[in-house]
């Protein structure tokens, strides 16, 4: 693993009585705000792509996986960690009108760019916890040693950006007791970014590629934890 890896902070929360159109005016005012609060660290804001095309493959009953509305990710470097929970509470009170009440979920921890990053207008945005029968250590090197080496040629070119975060559970608890809300104990929070919807599409469109990748997860995800969407990025 890199030595003093940088840290990446998330908030995962949903719209209002499903009100996607104003989460999005939402998230858009308050973009500059964040950005003044995280200083020269990256900011990035999505809203979740809700295109037909994805229903099958984010639908909570038949993904295993809960649904998010938007997605707010703060990257800083490793020096400045210490002031994620000033910055939690301060951007969460800039989410007090505009994300429903109690769906809020924030996050941190060291992440790793597996692939070299490029820019694109999608991403996403996938919190998750190990499988209860392994280990955190066994979970993290599975994910970083070998995981990666599996899911990446599958995904192919069109992939621009994977980020694995490696969740600190005590640096949520933290977060969770200064924003005043439940600490959540995801051990992962998974970021991959695209061009577009179509190239996300096109990335998992082989069946029997992706049924190596699943089969690679069996045993260290517990699927019924996850929270997961496809982010336009604002």
């Amino acid at each position: 693993m890199q030595s003093n890896p940088p840290w990446r902070l998330a908030f995962m929360f949903d719209a209002p009585n499903g009100a996607y159109g104003d989460l999005e005016e939402g998230l858009k005012r308050i973009t500059s705000q964040v950005q003044a609060l995280a200083g020269a660290a990256h900011v990035r804001l999505g809203v979740a792509d809700r295109h037909p095309d994805l229903a099958v493959i984010f639908d909570a009953e038949t993904s295993n996986s809960r649904s998010v509305d938007g997605a707010i990710e703060i990257s800083v470097d490793d020096t400045r960690k210490a002031e994620l929970a000033a910055i939690s509470i301060a951007v969460s009170k800039l989410l007090t009108d505009i994300a429903a009440p109690r769906t809020l979920e924030i996050m941190a921890g060291p992440y790793y760019s597996m692939v070299p990053v490029r820019d694109g207008n999608v991403f996403l945005s996938l919190a998750f916890r190990r499988d209860p029968d392994i280990s955190s250590a066994q979970f993290q090197d599975w994910w970083l040693n070998q995981h990666a080496g599996i899911a990446i040629p599958v995904l192919g070119g069109g992939l621009l950006a994977y980020d694995q975060v490696h969740l600190d559970h005590s640096a949520n608890e933290n977060l969770g007791q200064a924003v005043k809300i439940s600490p959540v104990y995801y051990d992962a929070y998974d970021n991959l970014t695209w061009t577009d919807r179509h190239a996300f599409l096109q990335s998992i469109s082989n069946e029997d590629d992706m049924i190596r990748v699943y089969a690679d997860e069996v045993g260290k995800i517990d699927k019924h934890s996850q929270r997961s969407a496809l982010m336009r990025k604002l």
